[in-house]
């Protein structure tokens, strides 16, 4: 079994039955060390670090798997464009140079208003970089975002799995859909970020998922947990490090085991209050940005060893 971990290494890809291999008997020490390998080959001890603001908590579907859905029993809200900017200044002021822009499809935020919130990001913060992720978008939007100067978009596919898609999800959404609208994101200027569901999958379903993440080929891959072990998740990274090289593969719970199992990504809320943005799991920290939190973030990765990095390295940092 150990050959086929030297195989991905080293062709970066396998069949579908090989990766069903790979899962069904974990090399688990084997992969996280081939993957380190691969990872310090390239960022060396660096891990970068990502702020998030999630927009809005405003969505008019109900998927199944999202703690936004419509039927979900919590306060909702929607952040204007001041309020996120002044989100960005104080994450700058703590040196936090990479933003991304979170939120379901609330009509809210039309491509005249992002177009212009970006251009303000841009212009008010030389040098930074904006990743979005705001669901499925048309060809004409997404390149409206490109060419006002956001630099990748995150758009997970979920699974690969077309049955289990329906199950999640309400009939107004379609898995072809989800399809074309990743498709229509490697035709534009964007940096393209997807990724899965980590549940109760079994080893054949999974091996689903990294042959699809293989194909499509993307500049970041985040996985979701879902009541995953924690094993299996630090598995997956590491399998994907060894088929991604270059790629930000982001650490889901900002896990000191998914940093050592390949990840090279960590993500901090920039939401200022958690009392008028409440926010469940999705938020991959303990609270909004300050610095006693990302000071304890620095010294959760020193201990094991890495260090952030406040900005991408040169073929992942902004294209503009």
């Amino acid at each position: 079994m150990e050959e086929l971990l030297h195989k991905l290494s080293r062709d970066r890809w396998l069949t579908a039955q090989e990766y069903t291999l790979l899962l069904a008997q974990p090399l688990t020490e084997k992969a996280r060390l081939l993957a380190d390998r691969e990872r310090r080959a390239r960022f060396g001890t660096g891990v970068y670090l990502r702020g998030l603001i999630d927009l809005s908590s405003i969505c008019p579907h109900d998927c199944k798997l999202c703690y936004q859905r419509s039927s979900a029993d919590h306060t909702r809200y929607r952040m204007r464009p001041r309020e996120i900017l002044d989100c960005c200044e104080d994450a700058w002021a703590m040196g936090v140079h990479n933003f991304l822009l979170r939120s379901g499809p609330d009509k809210f935020y039309t491509d005249k208003m992002l177009r212009g919130l970006i251009a303000q990001i841009r212009e008010h913060f030389p040098g930074c970089a904006v990743a979005l992720a705001l669901g499925e978008r048309d060809a004409e939007s997404l390149r409206t975002l490109s060419d006002a100067g956001a630099d990748r978009y995150v758009l997970l596919q979920e699974t690969a799995d077309p049955d289990r898609f329906r199950e999640n999800h309400p009939p107004e959404f379609d898995f072809g859909r989800r399809l074309h609208a990743m498709n229509a994101l490697k035709e534009t200027e964007f940096q393209t970020v997807c990724g899965f569901l980590v549940g109760d999958q079994t080893p054949a379903e999974l091996a689903r998922e990294l042959k699809f993440i293989e194909e499509f080929q993307p500049h970041g891959v985040e996985l979701v947990p879902m009541g995953a072990e924690p094993e299996t998740v630090e598995y997956l990274i590491s399998l994907l490090r060894l088929m991604l090289p270059e790629a930000l593969i982001v650490a889901p719970d900002n896990a000191p085991g998914q940093i050592l199992a390949g990840a090279n990504v960590v993500t901090q809320s920039l939401i200022r209050s958690r009392r008028s943005h409440p926010l469940c799991g999705g938020c991959h920290s303990d609270g909004p940005a300050d610095p006693e939190s990302l000071a304890a973030l620095h010294r959760s990765l020193a201990e094991v060893g890495f260090e952030i990095e406040m900005s991408l390295p040169p073929w992942l940092g902004s294209a503009q």
